[in-house]
């Protein structure tokens, strides 16, 4: 990963007869370039020169064959933890006939990759992997061509393995990919239509039957966990740049406070301080080492004194425009916006006074931060006409046109280098890191390096936003559901104005976005009135956060159906499956429940004697086309409120699996940090700012405290299927799940999140 242009290519020269080649190319128009493959790639490295990303057309853009046979696949996709380098190396290995373990990955970096769209949604190997298999596919098939003209036999007489063409039935006629490519460029026309997500490749190529893979569906070791084990690995905040200099952001106390003066006084004494630079309301320090930086940050003011405006030499405006931590419920209701119908069907209003039985229920989640275990960082090398920046964006492509933006240089002349971020899950402060960076270099004319802090991360980062969602159900005499209504409030999940772009009074870049519900409703109730009340921003600065808004909306939905099957004297399980006709759905259901054992009856359980009860709680969720279906074991505590979750057992259909170890493990770690969203993670703030800017005011997930077992059940696993996502879905049923389990162990229902041992007695007092 991350592999230098001139460690890939090696100068060659390649005798074709092309009457020959070209007889059997199929389409394919081929021409291997007769020049400097090190000045083609590399191009970024000289700032006189264009670093645009490759013609997607071309299939030097996705793949190269080394002399030493090796070969290297390059994609606009990043790693977030996810495993996605190894399994789109999987698949361009399987279609490329090529051992994987010879196969490098180069990602991200926009003057060497084509831009496949952001890495985000789950998407990369839905959108991604038909790019790469067409791309390999169509390498394959020109392989096969070059070696049919040095055999000076037709292409069908031979047959692709394990990086080399042997001709069928003739033992010892064989040649390896690297001895036939010689070192040159793949300047191979493959054809390509679209952009981003919507980009199709070689649509020509001939790709193998699925039912013949040997690569793709088999459990291959991720490629980046060796180096992430040693401490080798070079994350984001392990790049060092020649010259460069290092930056702190100085933050106000209040988020919206507009800066009033500075005054630079003593500065200069710090060792190493380079210079203070401001920009509008952006105020940043820039020094020669990282520490003299903090230093200097410090000097001026942190945001963090308790007294607020004036703490520091930097001044600040009063700002409290925040919302009451408890009374953000009532602004989100109150914040007008687009108001979008889910579902609707029947009549909920005339169902209503004919039902024997309803129930009403108010659900409510809160900020939460994602919580990075390394802040973010970025590099920036900003000159008069071109740019340069080392950032572990999730979107470097999407990145280069924001700066392109923001600086007035031309798009092929900035470079984003990618190299993987300690974290994501969602849009953090990866995106924002990038243009702190590209204002301090902007005015030294050095590259400069900025490292958040942890009190930046927490306080500043776009939060996951909070949502209230009101539910009200009937049911008849025979326990028969009449009447569903689900109403959500939900802030934009989607906000991507950039803070440093805002700050510094530069032309907005991005934008707010609308409130987005995420939920796909699928029950077959007569009457029903699902409704998305939707807006802008309130109070904090919000994106992306692991499975936006459908982890918050799956808990309200598959928590109330639970209650509604408690008021119906019915088991969980079997009421869900009356109303669903989602085939897969009601499969995800049943496998979970027989991997688990589960026993029909309604829940609570019965009685538990002593301080200690057990219960099961069981939930699932339509995320993209993915179904899941989630199943806990949890003790309650009745004297301290501590939740433990015991066992937990999924039901996974993603269609057909690259990678069924990167699965599960992704599958477990969206099971372990929903647990950690569901028990713990909740912003704090007063009105002016974010109050929750350490591990301590914000706790995470402890080792003691993940599940002794995670049991995994992976459904619809055929080569028929197409590939999905596996990055998010089987975080949404969570903290459903955990809600649920609770109620069935003690009999009390848990509405907000996140279930901390205080709420959880709360809410035990007011049910006894």
């Amino acid at each position: 990963m991350n592999t230098r242009p001139e460690d890939l290519h090696a100068k060659g020269t390649l005798t074709l007869d092309r009457r020959s080649f070209l007889k059997g190319s199929a389409g394919l128009v081929v021409a291997f370039a007769i020049v400097d493959p090190v000045a083609v790639m590399a191009a970024g490295e000289a700032a006189t020169d264009s670093v645009a990303s490759p013609n997607s057309a071309k299939l030097y853009a996705w793949l190269a064959i080394n002399p030493d046979n090796t070969a290297t696949l390059f994609t606009g996709k990043v790693e977030t933890g996810t495993g996605v380098e190894t399994a789109l190396a999987q698949i361009a290995a399987e279609e490329l006939e090529f051992p994987i373990d010879r196969l490098d990955v180069v990602m991200g970096t926009t003057s060497q990759t084509v831009d496949q769209g952001p890495t985000y949604g789950s998407m990369s190997v839905r959108y991604a992997g038909p790019q790469i298999r067409h791309a390999a596919a169509a390498a394959r098939k020109a392989l096969l061509d070059l070696a049919a003209a040095r055999f000076k036999l037709p292409a069908q007489q031979l047959e692709a393995k394990e990086g080399a063409v042997s001709v069928i039935g003739a033992a010892g006629k064989t040649v390896t990919f690297g001895d036939l490519v010689a070192g040159k460029r793949l300047d191979i026309e493959i054809g390509a239509s679209g952009t981003g997500f919507g980009l199709k490749v070689a649509p020509d190529a001939p790709v193998k039957d699925p039912s013949t893979y040997s690569v793709v569906g088999q459990p291959v070791r991720r490629k980046d966990i060796p180096g992430k084990v040693t401490g080798q690995f070079t994350y984001i905040q392990d790049v060092k740049v020649d010259g460069m200099l290092h930056g702190r952001v100085v933050r106000p106390y209040g988020v919206g406070a507009t800066l009033e003066s500075v005054d630079d006084t003593g500065l200069k004494d710090i060792k190493g301080f380079v210079q203070v630079v401001r920009k509008g309301n952006f105020l940043g320090v820039v020094a020669e080492t990282e520490w003299a930086a903090i230093q200097a940050a410090e000097k001026l003011g942190s945001g963090l004194d308790p007294e607020g405006p004036g703490a520091g030499q930097a001044k600040w405006s009063d700002w409290q425009g925040l919302p009451e931590q408890d009374a953000v419920w009532d602004t989100l209701r109150k914040t007008a916006g687009t108001n979008t119908s889910v579902a609707a069907k029947g009549s909920v209003d005339l169902a209503l006074p004919f039902a024997e039985k309803t129930i009403q229920a108010t659900y409510k989640t809160p900020f939460q931060m994602h919580g990075s275990i390394g802040p973010s960082c970025a590099i920036a090398d900003v000159q008069e006409d071109s740019a340069t920046f080392w950032a572990g964006t999730q979107m470097p492509h999407q990145m280069r046109a924001d700066m392109a933006q923001m600086l007035g240089i031309p798009e092929d002349r900035i470079d984003v280098k990618w190299f993987e971020a300690s974290g994501a899950y969602g849009r953090n402060g990866l995106e924002h890191v990038i243009p702190d960076a590209a204002l301090m270099s902007q005015a030294v004319g050095k590259p400069v390096r900025v490292q958040w802090m942890r009190w930046d991360e927490h306080g500043w980062e776009p939060k996951g936003p909070p949502i209230v969602q009101d539910l009200t159900g009937a049911l008849d005499r025979d326990g028969n559901v009449v009447a569903w209504r689900h109403h959500m409030w939900v802030p934009t999940t989607g906000d991507t104005r950039l803070i440093a772009v805002e700050l510094a009074g530069l032309p907005e870049i991005g934008s707010e976005g609308s409130g987005d519900a995420a939920i796909n409703y699928a029950y077959t109730f007569d009457n029903a009135d699902v409704a998305n009340h939707g807006m802008g921003r309130v109070g904090l600065l919000t994106a992306w956060l692991r499975s936006p808004a459908q982890f918050e909306t799956t808990y309200a939905m598959e928590a109330f159906i639970d209650e509604m099957a408690a008021a119906a004297g019915q088991d969980p399980l079997s009421f869900r499956l009356k109303y669903l006709a989602d085939q897969r759905a009601i499969d995800v259901l049943r496998a979970a429940a027989q991997a688990y054992g589960w026993e029909n009856r309604p829940s609570p359980a019965p009685q538990q004697e002593g301080k200690l009860a057990k219960g099961r709680g069981i939930a699932w969720v339509n995320r993209d086309d993915v179904r899941v279906a989630t199943i806990a074991d949890v003790t309650v505590d009745r004297e301290s409120g501590a939740i433990s979750v015991k066992r937990v057992v999924v039901a996974h259909d993603c269609g057909l699996v690259v990678n069924p170890d990167g699965l599960h493990n992704q599958i477990e770690g969206n099971v372990i940090q929903s647990l950690s969203r569901t028990l713990h993670e909740e912003v704090a703030f007063d009105k002016a700012h974010v109050t929750s800017r350490d591990w301590e005011g914000y706790p995470i997930l402890r080792f003691n405290e993940i599940p002794d077992t995670i049991d995994i059940v992976l459904v619809n696993n055929r080569p028929e299927y197409p590939s999905y996502g596996g990055g998010e879905p089987s975080t949404c049923p969570t903290a459903a799940v955990i809600s649920n389990a609770v109620y069935d162990a003690i009999g009390v229902r848990l509405r907000q999140t996140p279930f901390r041992p205080e709420r959880v007695k709360a809410a035990i007092s007011r049910t006894g």
